[in-house]
């Protein structure tokens, strides 16, 4: 009776869904090994049985996101491209998705209970990456446990905290903080200031937080807090905050953190309008940026290939030296507007927020089969159900 109530326990609706959640915004190399990670393929196979087991339910993100799926296999199909590397894996990562959007709406979790699992997840960050930040410098580059295994760019200023690598850490600590941000802002009924951030409850958190993104040396995580700054940033406020915002600029040039460097250098560049100037500031950044901006320079709606996308880049080995794609180049624009009415029916309640512009600056406004992604809708998915349901 007791290992019927144990294993009934392991697999209530708020230990999956907290599993999905935790499982997508964290990356653990030694199990994992990389992005194809054995235990996060293994766990979405399961996932059709785990949607079917717990009562199924007809969601918003069950009709959208098999129609996104039907659709890119129709296009796939007509192209000749039919390869499980993509549609194989976008299939099990809108299955994941979709059954953690049923234990959402369900009530599954409750807003403290969310609130938590964000908590915890910034302070795992945090106390992780110290940890490694010490390892490093004793020349300890392999401890497993602090999920180190000698990655070729270790360096005290450059670390993976709890992911692949330093950029996955920014993006989800990014959307993780916001997160608890919004949570908070439900909790106390108005929205979150500097000094309550401090205050002795979130006090550690918050160090933790700025610790990992000036720290874990990434130029995505400048990018991710300028932009979580505009939450803070009112009429009454910019007086200080628009100054604290300048002063870690400034605090990153005193430290010569690179990363930041190639973030300024690189918008910089994005601001002219100029695919070319933007791929010459910064290559890898670029590759994630171009694509957004020619949605808006060299979008032909008279041509097929605008609908239904391009020939696979797979065969291309030079794919993220050009400065012609774009976002929908994969599966077209049809599917692309799709996509965009799955997020914005229920990952992101305001097109016009900060959700909307992490979303934009963060994750390319787009869909792919990379872990963090997913994580970082998951997030998300939760504070729009609180947004939208506010009880506990």
């Amino acid at each position: 009776m007791f290992n019927v109530l144990k294993i009934n326990v392991l697999f209530s609706d708020k230990v999956l869904a907290t599993t999905m959640l935790v499982l997508f915004n964290i990356m653990f190399v030694p199990i994992e090994q990389g992005p194809f990670s054995p235990v996060k393929i293994g766990f979405m196979a399961i996932c059709p049985l785990i949607f079917i087991a717990k009562k199924p339910i007809i969601t918003k993100a069950f009709i959208l996101g098999a129609l996104y799926w039907a659709v890119c296999y129709i296009l796939s199909l007509v192209k000749g491209e039919m390869r499980f590397s993509t549609l194989g894996f976008l299939g099990m990562y809108l299955i994941t998705y979709i059954t953690y959007f049923s234990f959402i709406v369900k009530g599954t979790f409750t807003l403290d209970y969310f609130t938590n699992v964000l908590k915890y997840l910034i302070l795992a960050y945090g106390i992780v990456l110290i940890g490694q930040q010490l390892c490093v410098l004793v020349g300890l580059r392999n401890m497993p446990l602090l999920n180190l295994q000698n990655q070729p760019f270790l360096s005290i200023t450059k670390l993976p905290a709890l992911t692949l690598e330093p950029s996955h850490s920014a993006r989800i600590l990014t959307f993780a903080m916001l997160g608890y941000l919004r949570c908070l802002e439900m909790t106390i009924g108005h929205t979150v200031t500097i000094k309550e951030l401090f205050d002795r409850e979130h006090r550690i958190v918050t160090i933790l937080f700025f610790w990992c993104m000036l720290m874990m040396g990434s130029g995505t995580a400048f990018v991710g807090l300028a932009a979580l700054s505009l939450y803070f940033i009112t009429r009454k406020t910019s007086v200080y905050i628009i100054p604290m915002v300048i002063g870690l600029f400034f605090l990153g040039n005193i430290l010569e953190l690179k990363q930041m460097d190639r973030a300024v250098a690189l918008a910089e560049a994005a601001s002219t309008g100029s695919a070319e100037e933007a791929m010459a500031a910064d290559g890898s950044g670029a590759t994630r940026v171009i694509p957004v901006m020619n949605v808006f320079t060299k979008t032909d709606v008279t041509q097929l290939e605008t609908w239904i996308g391009k020939k696979s880049m797979e065969k291309d080995k030079n794919w993220w030296r050009r400065t012609d794609t774009k976002i929908y180049d994969q599966y077209g624009l049809l599917a692309y507007i799709i996509f965009l009415a799955l997020i914005f029916s229920c990952v992101i309640k305001r097109f016009l927020s900060i959700e909307s512009l992490l979303f934009l600056v963060l994750l390319g406004a787009n869909i792919s089969n990379i872990y963090y992604i997913w994580g970082c809708f998951m997030i998300m998915t939760g504070i729009k159900y609180f947004q939208q349901n506010r009880y506990d």
